[in-house]
């Protein structure tokens, strides 16, 4: 018997699909996991992610640009995306209209 993949499945496997020098909002992550009312259960399944695990999630940004995570997290998720070549402003946002992706390419 199969069964649907879960939310959480989905959302996994979105993550582990944005390119390099690239990032994604969690709105737009449960849009394209076809929950668009889900951005708390994105989130929920992102602090999920098992220590070690290689998904990217240091590409899933909030939809102001900015890094949602805080202290040593913060550092380690911001040097990895300058070092995929995403460009900070001032403000330590991402512009997103340079750098979201939504699933297209």
């Amino acid at each position: 018997m199969n069964s649907a993949p879960s939310f959480r499945d989905i959302i996994y496997s979105l993550i582990g699909s944005i390119p390099s020098g690239r990032v994604t909002t969690y709105g737009t992550l449960a849009k394209m996991a076809g929950y668009p009312a889900h951005v708390r259960q994105v989130c929920q399944a992102i602090r999920t992610i098992p220590a070690g695990s290689s998904l990217p999630c240091h590409r899933v940004i909030n939809g102001q640009g900015k890094l949602s995570v805080t202290g040593e997290c913060y550092l380690r998720h911001k040097q990895a995306l300058v070092d995929e070549g995403i460009i900070f402003s001032v403000n330590d946002k991402v512009k997103l209209k340079d750098y979201l992706w939504e699933g297209l390419d």
